[in-house]
């Protein structure tokens, strides 16, 4: 019975054992199952992460090469901002950041660059880079010099982190330049410098002029033994004080030259210590050196057109020079050319000659330097006006002169009369023509009026025929004889030295009037240039003879009654 329940208690846990056995497995198997499906699941979710991580990867990758592929075809027609301190180029930028152009980007790096470099102190150390999630910055300290974006590496061909360590360099290397040129130890160093150069200077200025008081002390004492008078074919030309004074302001000129010559040395010396004023030390050079330059290149450059204008005048002149021969031959009259008088030859090569000068200045007037540049244009045209404008009395005297000369209504040294003036001809020129009166005075004739008066040539007549006729007007009463009185006027005439025999003087009736009767007498004379002399002569004479037969020469118009009985 034992055995029997023995064996039944050990089958019951058997039986119980293996159904706790069964559970347990089943368990472990749901556990399993589930565990399998919750990594099919993140299998599933890694599956579709990877595969979107490598869309976005993909699309990134493609969206950058398009970006590059943009920016190398925009890189071609955009120069970019470059960043210039003091002449010197140290990068482009680009892009815009943070609502700033490039143009803004670079004004501000360049200044903050210039503000550092400037500063009497400076560590390099302090320069660093800090990246943080968008931008790369190059700093200084705490001051933020440049930021650097992807689309700045894009641009550059580079990451963002390789262009901003080169901004780093480059800025670095900069900064110390301006540190070395502008810093506390350059200013002390140029300051010292400059001490020198001014007490250098002062030196210089106190040694010019102990130079100049041992010349001027030279010059008054120490050569009086050793100047002479400077004479010229016997005329003394300058005295021994003249030269002295001559040389004395020669050395004040010295002075003055060699003082500006210093200071043109030591300004741009003494300028050029400090980097702040060095542009004053070549606007200085430029103000000498520009002019210098300019007008040597200007010689080498219109050096053919010269030899042109030099070749011309020179060929003129010697056409000039034969002319003024032939005009001195025709006027000596060792050449007679018929029909031309000796005196047009002057007059005539004047005119050629203003003529041929005319041309020559017309053809190298496109040689001249400057005749093509506006304001010489202008100025020829205002000078052409004022000439036109201003001149119209004398261009009129210089032709009348011109028609003047060539109608020879007289010559130098003839007695004429021109309107109410009368004079010897003493000058004739292309303007004006002068007479000396009888009192001695030099009147002047403007050329124009004489066209428009008469002229009278008393030598001309005396010249070319019997003489010049003189006559004086006389009157008498009708009961004075008609012979009488012609007879006294002839032996009157007669008595004249001053005019001619043959042909005779002769006696014209020139008026009866109311109470008396108008004679003239009249006598041929060749002493034209003292007419004067020859009336005086002629009417003293006249006066003696009436004198002498006790004649009066005096027509009265009241009749005593007496003569009338």
């Amino acid at each position: 019975m034992k055995k029997i329940l023995s064996i039944w208690l050990l089958v019951c846990w058997v039986l119980v054992s293996s159904a706790q056995e069964q559970d347990s497995m089943r368990q472990r198997m749901d556990s399993l199952q589930r565990e399998l499906q919750e990594m099919k699941m993140k299998e599933l979710v890694l599956r579709n992460a990877l595969n979107e991580s490598g869309r976005d990867a993909r699309e990134d990758s493609l969206r950058k090469a398009e970006q590059k592929h943009r920016i190398d075809s925009l890189r071609k027609v955009t120069p970019g901002v470059p960043l210039i301190i003091e002449g010197d180029t140290l990068l482009y930028i680009y892009t815009s950041l943070g609502g700033d152009d490039p143009a803004h980007r670079v004004e501000a790096v360049a200044r903050k660059v210039t503000q550092i470099g400037k500063s009497l102190k400076l560590t390099t150390d302090s320069m660093h880079i800090f990246v943080s999630e968008y931008t790369d910055d190059v700093m200084c300290g705490e001051v933020v010099i440049v930021r650097v974006s992807d689309l700045d590496g894009l641009w550059n061909g580079m990451s963002r982190r390789e262009l901003a360590e080169e901004y780093l360099k480059i800025l670095s290397l900069e900064i110390e330049r301006l540190h070395a040129d502008y810093g506390l130890k350059a200013k002390l160093t140029g300051l010292g410098w400059a001490v020198f150069l001014i007490v250098v200077q002062v030196l210089f200025f106190m040694l010019t002029a102990r130079f100049i008081r041992y010349l001027r002390h030279l010059i008054v004492e120490g050569v009086d033994g050793r100047m002479k008078p400077l004479v010229v074919k016997g005329y003394e030309l300058m005295n021994i004080h003249q030269q002295k004074r001559i040389l004395l302001f020669l050395t004040r000129v010295l002075q003055v030259f060699l003082v500006l010559l210093q200071l043109f040395i030591s300004l741009p010396l003494l300028f050029s210590i400090f980097p702040e004023t060095e542009k004053f030390t070549w606007n200085m050079i430029n103000y000498v050196w520009s002019p210098l330059r300019d007008m040597v290149v200007s010689i080498v450059r219109y050096f053919p057109n010269l030899v042109k204008i030099v070749v011309i005048v020179y060929v003129v002149r010697w056409v000039l020079k034969g002319l003024r021969h032939l005009s001195n031959e025709i006027a000596a009259e060792r050449l007679k050319i018929d029909r031309f008088y000796q005196d047009w030859a002057r007059p005539t090569y004047q005119i050629v000659r203003i003529f041929i000068i005319a041309f020559t200045l017309v053809v190298i007037w496109p040689w001249l330097p400057g005749s093509e540049s506006g304001i010489f244009k202008g100025v020829s045209i205002f000078v052409a006006a004022l000439f036109s404008l201003g001149s119209t009395t004398t261009i009129g005297n210089l032709i009348s002169g011109i028609i003047i000369t060539y109608m020879r209504p007289f010559l130098v040294g003839d007695f004429v009369r021109i309107g109410d003036q009368e004079g010897e001809v003493v000058e004739e020129n292309a303007f004006v023509t002068r007479l000396r009166d009888i009192k001695g005075n030099l009147v002047t004739v403007p050329n124009n009026s004489i066209l428009s008066q008469q002229t009278v040539n008393y030598t001309a007549a005396a010249r070319d025929g019997k003489g010049s006729i003189v006559h004086s007007s006389f009157t008498f009463t009708y009961h004075v004889p008609r012979e009488t009185v012609e007879a006294y006027l002839l032996e009157g005439a007669a008595r004249c030295k001053l005019l001619e025999k043959n042909p005779k003087p002769f006696v014209l009736y020139t008026a009866l009037e109311d109470f008396y009767t108008q004679y003239e007498i009249n006598g041929y004379t060749k002493e034209t240039a003292r007419l004067f002399a020859v009336y005086s002569e002629l009417h003293r004479n006249i006066i003696d003879v009436f004198h002498e037969h006790h004649l009066d020469p005096t027509s009265s118009h009241f009749i005593k009654v007496t003569e009338v009985k």
